[in-house]
């Protein structure tokens, strides 16, 4: 069994002060519960420091709890996947498109970086509620994986509250957006085994 978690980073929004930059990245890894495991036990090590928040967090965290969780991913059996997309690229996409389809549609083009070989749960941290939006989402995203042997796949849109993966989904899309949003590439450097790619480029 495979489990994949996804999250974004930035904004697709066009206002001032909006990001440049739109990041969505998945973790893929066949062991989750040592991945639970494993943020767990570095969470409790920070039990007696000031955190914001109980859930772990890219923008919450203390400097050296990102860099300790990130440097123990190698502990884990793991692929990252990541795209790149920068707005101004938009107008290669069409502007017909309202952010919640061009948020379906960059999600698709995260798809088609990922293979599948085995039953998979795929869980994305929850920005739909309407189930009309989210049957859209699923169905391109499907439709754009790597799925040659028709492997079965369950898609779950979910509070990352409840789930240590997305946690970790939202760590690397946020150290993905500091490396190309900010220049600051300490924390994506920390993340060997990736696959980052722009999209709309050309």
């Amino acid at each position: 069994m495979s489990y994949i978690y996804i999250d974004e980073s930035g904004d697709l929004g066009t206002k001032q002060g909006s990001s440049k930059y739109f990041i969505m990245a998945a973790i893929k890894v066949e062991d989750s519960k040592k991945l639970d495991k494993s943020i767990k036990k570095i969470r409790r090590s920070f039990k007696k420091k000031m955190l914001s928040s109980a859930e772990i967090k890219g923008g919450n965290l203390p400097y050296e709890l990102k860099i300790k969780i990130l440097k123990k991913l190698k502990n884990i059996d793991y692929e990252i996947f990541i795209i790149v997309f920068d707005k101004s690229n938009r107008y290669k996409i069409g502007y017909e498109y309202d952010n919640k389809e061009l948020y379906d549609i960059l999600a698709s083009k995260l798809a088609e970086l990922i293979n599948i070989d085995k039953p998979t749960f795929i869980f994305i941290d929850k920005s739909k509620n309407k189930q009309k939006e989210i049957d859209n989402f699923n169905e391109l995203f499907l439709n754009s994986l790597n799925n040659i042997q028709k492997q079965p796949i369950v898609i779950e849109h979910a509070d990352s509250m409840h789930y240590k993966g997305l946690q970790m989904a939202d760590l690397i899309s946020w150290s993905a957006f500091q490396n190309f949003e900010n220049e600051n590439h300490e924390f994506i450097d920390l993340i060997k085994n990736k696959v980052i790619k722009f999209v709309y480029e050309n």
